[in-house]
């Protein structure tokens, strides 16, 4: 469900897009210049640091002309329940009165926040990144995984239920309270478990449900796997959003070797019923591990450990003890990544197999753990780790039409899985301008900084500023960004515009050589490719990690650019990612009652390895955009799709029956983030 703000008698359909950053970049020298173009900090900083100060100055002097007043839906589904309709009042029993007491016991009184009422220490947690805000009995916060237990046999014990949370950076709603139960709602935010440690010589990781992917990423390599890189990489990268939290919601991103967050090793806790009707809490482990050695951690103390070796030595895992490879020791014999992912991807062509997306967050593999949605408490996880690249190209590929590009796709990229490209990335035309007309200031930023304190610091300037109560606080930043954008450089060199400004199709592909050819034979198909289809494509290789970096930047400020424009030109839209079939070229329609609707920009951009979808859609303000969501929901579906592809069901999307089914077999009493995908809020899925 999208967010809609009503502007001088107008709606305007609200997104925070989310920058997605490398996080291996680092914070250059705050007095060099950027490879492309010269553009020196000072002058981008300064810019974007002059945009926000006058937004916060222009709106505190309360004399926005264009912004009289805002409405704000509850971010819930439509059909599932008014969103007009007053919250529910909550009558609270005399043991969920003493639950705040009960919790501060187990994990220290600095560890519970109230959240009945909002204040400037508990929004963080009661409110979505994009959608969603409710009411908590409280926000609990373990430092240990056996407190974490405790907390969550505490609350359902006094017929509470759970929201388990990370970073909350989800975009539909699915990691904050909802006031549609007469339960109340406690949140277990799990950030403070943030310990993570290599096993096996660096192939694989042990990381603690609060652990932050961008963290993991930076430690490997302080940890001395420099040749070694972490699982994932997220448009959130740089809000550090929990490993964990990539499981349960079936991240993705750009990491076309890699496939999505998945692990069948894991150590998560579910609630039942035993015979005689009490709650249990139990744990189930599967993470392969016998007993942690100090060895294995790297600083060789602290209590992680300890809890990880009880749980181990205590929990039956499931798990056969494997022969010791060499001498080096292994954990476990379960899959802790999607292996099969490579071979699944490639699976294109005119069969059954070819029908079928790559991934969704639909997909029901995997120990319950994967795509749980927080219908299960994750406690800690076991990741593969992936080789780096030996060597690394980037180019820039433009196209005469789309049938090009998707022959591209099929016969250089995705022509063998061994020599998978590191990342493909598609643009369209109208993603190509949108970024350049409104994503400058921001792109040209990851170009200088990376996703340093710097760029993090200016997001929350940025988001504060949109929270504040007062006129025009949800747009002025972007109108500001947008106005300053024309004395911006671009963020491509200028061969690259070029042919941006010349073709209507575009690629940023990135390949790697890993020590058995690959490059080269992908190099091999790309010249061929070229040949064949001369005048068609122009292929535009990166000379050097300058241009490889602005390359990142362009594709990536593309949700927020999207909302920039909108903004700018005082028009609305929405946003939507779904996963196509793999051999699937075409476009879902956009109607309205039967008849064909034209948006005033419609931005497709892909994961084009995998086909999964982004699309940012802006129309004139009279256009029903809600009416206009909704079809396109249907005939992504109609034409064999699947939606959501990486965001998470939440309440934004009901689930198939296979995952509704999956998900209550998780949680038969439904204690755990209740009204997810569709489904009841109310206790054991009785009927609203």
């Amino acid at each position: 469900m999208y967010r809609t703000l009503k502007v001088a008698s107008h709606s305007f359909s609200r997104r925070h897009g989310v920058l997605a950053l490398r996080a291996s970049s680092t914070l250059s020298n705050t007095s060099s210049k950027s490879k492309n173009g010269g553009v020196p900090f000072s002058a981008v900083a300064g810019i974007a640091a002059l945009s926000l100060g006058a937004g916060y100055t222009m709106g505190q002097m309360n004399n926005s002309s264009d912004q009289k007043e805002r409405v704000l839906p509850s971010g819930l589904p439509r059909g599932c329940c008014s969103c007009d309709a007053p919250p529910i009042e909550l009558t609270l029993t005399e043991e969920q009165q003493q639950l705040p007491s009960k919790l501060i016991d187990i994990v220290g009184k600095d560890n519970v926040i109230l959240g009945l009422s909002e204040n400037s220490s508990n929004t963080k947690f009661l409110k979505g990144a994009r959608l969603g805000k409710g009411k908590a009995l409280a926000i609990v916060q373990p430092e240990s995984m056996v407190d974490a237990v405790k907390a969550l046999e505490a609350v359902v014990n006094a017929d509470c239920v759970v929201i388990p949370q990370g970073q909350n950076t989800g975009l539909t709603g699915g990691s904050v309270p909802r006031d549609d139960d007469v339960r109340p709602t406690v949140i277990i935010n799990m950030k403070k478990l943030d310990t993570m440690f290599p096993i096996d010589d660096g192939e694989r990781v042990v990381c603690l449900a609060g652990s932050g992917i961008a963290s993991l990423a930076n430690n490997l390599k302080d940890w001395g796997f420099t040749d070694r890189e972490s699982h994932s990489t997220l448009g959130s990268t740089f809000l550090n959003p929990t490993t964990a939290a990539g499981v349960a919601f079936g991240s993705g991103g750009t990491q076309l070797r890699k496939g999505p967050a998945y692990t069948d090793r894991a150590l998560y806790a579910k609630v039942s019923e035993n015979k005689w009707g009490k709650r249990v809490v139990e744990v189930i482990n599967t993470l392969g591990i016998e007993g942690i050695e100090d060895e294995d951690f790297v600083n060789n103390s602290g209590t992680a450990i300890e809890q990880l070796d009880v749980y181990a030595h205590d929990v039956k895992t499931g798990y056969k003890r494997p022969m010791a490879r060499s001498s080096k020791s292994v954990h476990g014999q379960a899959k802790a990544s999607d292996t099969d992912y490579p071979d699944i991807v490639c699976q294109c062509g005119d069969n059954d197999h070819g029908r079928k997306v790559s991934r969704c967050n639909a997909d029901t593999k995997g120990i319950d753990c994967n795509r749980s949605e927080g219908k299960v408490l994750i406690l800690a996880t076991v990741h593969d780790t992936f080789p780096a690249p030996l060597e690394k190209k980037s180019f820039w590929i433009s196209c005469s039409d789309f049938d090009i590009a998707q022959k591209f796709r099929k016969e250089v990229c995705l022509n063998d899985p061994k020599d998978l490209p590191m990342s493909v990335e598609y643009m369209d035309r109208d993603s190509f301008d949108v970024i350049d007309g409104a994503g400058r200031i921001m792109g040209n930023l990851i170009k200088v900084v990376g996703i340093g304190s710097f760029v993090g610091l200016l997001w929350d300037v940025k988001l504060k500023i949109s929270a504040m109560q007062f006129d025009g606080s949800d747009l002025i930043c972007d109108k500001l960004l947008y106005w300053f954008n024309n004395f911006t450089p671009a963020i491509l060199p200028a061969r690259f515009m070029d042919s941006g400004k010349k073709y209507d199709h575009h690629m940023a592909v990135s390949i790697g050589d890993f020590g058995e050819g690959e490059l080269q034979r992908c190099l091999d198909r790309i010249e061929t490719f070229e040949k064949e289809n001369k005048g068609k494509i122009l292929i535009q290789e990166c000379k050097d990690g300058g241009e490889d970096m602005s390359l990142t930047a362009f594709r990536f400020v593309a949700a927020p650019a999207f909302r920039t424009w909108c903004v700018g030109n005082g028009v609305q839209g929405f946003s939507v990612d779904y996963a196509m079939p793999k051999n699937s070229s075409e476009t879902p329609p956009l109607a309205k009652d039967g008849k064909e609707v034209k948006p005033l920009k419609r931005m497709r951009y892909s994961h084009f390895g995998c086909n999964v979808v982004h699309e940012d859609l802006a129309f004139d303000l009279d256009a029903d955009v809600h009416a206009i969501h909704m079809d396109l929901k249907k005939n992504v579906s109609a034409t064999g799709g699947s939606l959501p592809a990486e965001h998470g069901h939440g309440t934004e999307y009901n689930a198939p029956k296979s995952s509704q089914d999956r998900w209550m077999k998780m949680d038969p009493l439904n204690v755990l983030n209740p009204g997810i995908g569709g489904l009841s809020s109310k206790f054991r899925y009785k009927d609203e």
